[in-house]
């Protein structure tokens, strides 16, 4: 077991035994701020004269009968028919869920004041619309079975993200928040204005919020134990949604295969570059982000500090693989929302990059995040350990067969060094016999003894120098 899988474990052990107490402390906390708040507002709406009045339908009454009706359709498999009633820009899948809403409350019987002034302000300012968290479910649901019919982007939401059944859960229970009705009923609402601002990044540390509270699930402070176990199921919930089908590999995928072409190279580059950072620098940033983020002296961290160090260390890393989930939430709107666009430019013939895109996309999946790491178990990280293993056996076999030849290359080197004066040596007789026999008493001695010296002398320092070079 390596270190690493040994911190995991101890925190995880570690993480069981605190949350339970940190749960405990939470519910109680909020019980208190709850009661605080429902007694303020009994006092506020406490009347003499209004004791005996009929009960209105609170909003979460309201939901519950939009949400019952929309389970009915799900279960009967019945298509809901929806058309525009929102004039207010929004992104494509909140424009859906918002004429869903809509659609909704008028199914639902008595009540009719209410139910159409609300209808009213949602369609002035759909921002304000919140969902329940068994509306939302409901919703997701029915979108993903594509039970709705509204024009031919619908189709693309039943794989969007955020309604996808392995993250609608993360999103809710990360972006929530407590609502109090006026007959004092408290419930945990989503808001259109919350899911508006992950789109737009408005405010521009809303990402880092949102990762906070998934990593510290909706607490003021996160600690190292906690970090580490909430990471690790977020690289699982990557790593999963990677290697699953999902909507921008679909698109990708259809596009290759169709005629007119949709120009979405932005978002596909887009998406290559947040795939292949994920699978490239998961483990490197865990290394990291566990030193930055907790020092010696520093077992948690607020929110504040967490968007600090988090840049920080994005930075140094030249990537920003905490933000991954926001940011696959906004290329896929941005892609719907081009799709949305492009249904009116089909005749446009646009240069067909999808291939490209697609075989990167497939060759990246067959990449496991782990990257060898004990782990994994699969097929592509026990090859890359194999492959480890032989390369540390290889390297171990060229140091023992270094350290037994090391004798000889000394000795080599040694011979060497003789062969190299010698050779200096010869070259200094030869250019003295030279200069010798240039003399003029020299050169009138004897044919017979200058001709065949100086031919000896010629003849053997050609082969000198090739021994020497062989050497």
């Amino acid at each position: 077991m390596n270190p690493l899988q040994q911190l995991y474990l101890q925190a995880i052990i570690k993480h069981q035994e605190q949350e339970k107490v940190k749960q405990e402390e939470q519910v109680q906390k909020q019980s208190n701020e709850i009661l605080k708040q429902q007694q303020l507002l009994s006092l506020m709406s406490y009347s003499p004269n209004n004791l005996i009045e009929k009960k209105a339908w609170s909003l979460i009454d309201i939901q519950n009968r939009v949400t019952q009706y929309f389970q009915q359709q799900v279960l009967r498999k019945q298509v809901v028919t929806i058309k525009n009633c929102i004039e207010y820009h929004l992104p494509y899948f909140l424009n859906v869920l918002g004429n869903l809403i809509i659609h909704g409350l008028d199914q639902i019987q008595g009540e009719t004041e209410q139910i159409v002034l609300l209808k009213t302000q949602f369609i002035a300012q759909p921002t304000k619309i919140t969902m329940s968290s068994s509306l939302f479910q409901t919703l997701s649901l029915l979108l993903r079975s594509q039970l709705v019919q509204y024009d031919k982007g619908t189709p693309y939401l039943s794989k969007f993200l955020i309604f996808r059944d392995d993250f609608c859960d993360i999103f809710f229970n990360t972006l929530y928040q407590y609502s109090i009705s006026s007959n004092q009923q408290v419930s945990q609402q989503l808001s259109f204005n919350q899911l508006n601002s992950m789109i737009k990044k408005v405010p521009e540390d809303v990402w880092g919020t949102f990762i906070f509270k998934m990593l510290s699930q909706q607490q003021q402070k996160l600690n190292k134990d906690q970090f580490l176990v909430q990471f690790n199921q977020y690289t699982v919930n990557m790593n999963n949604f990677f290697k699953k089908s999902n909507l921008i590999f679909d698109v990708v995928e259809n596009t290759v295969k169709q005629t007119a072409q949709m120009h979405n190279d932005s978002i596909f580059q887009e998406y290559l570059l947040i795939m292949g950072s994920f699978k490239a620098t998961t483990q490197d940033f865990l290394r990291k982000a566990t030193s930055v983020y907790f020092e010696e002296n520093n077992d948690e961290i607020d929110l504040n500090e967490f968007n600090i160090r988090t840049q920080k260390i994005h930075k140094q890393m030249n990537c920003s693989i905490l933000y991954i989930l926001p940011m696959l939430l906004q290329i896929e709107s941005h892609m719907i929302d081009m799709i949305q666009q492009d249904r009116y430019n089909e005749n446009t013939q646009v240069k067909n990059s999808s291939n490209y895109y697609l075989k990167m996309i497939e060759k990246l999946k067959n990449k496991c995040v782990y990257n060898g790491e004990e782990e994994c178990n699969c097929k592509k990280c026990q090859c890359i350990r194999r492959n480890r293993n032989s390369a540390k056996e290889s390297q171990r076999k060229k140091r023992e067969a270094l350290e037994k030849i090391g004798p000889l290359q000394d000795a080599y080197e040694e011979l060497q060094k003789k062969v190299k004066v010698i050779e200096n040596e010869n070259e200094t007789l030869r250019q003295l016999l030279t200069e010798v026999f240039k003399h003029p008493t020299v050169s009138q001695l004897s044919p017979e003894f200058i001709e065949p010296l100086t031919k000896v002398i010629q003849d053997t320092d050609p082969v000198q120098h090739s021994s020497s070079y062989e050497c």
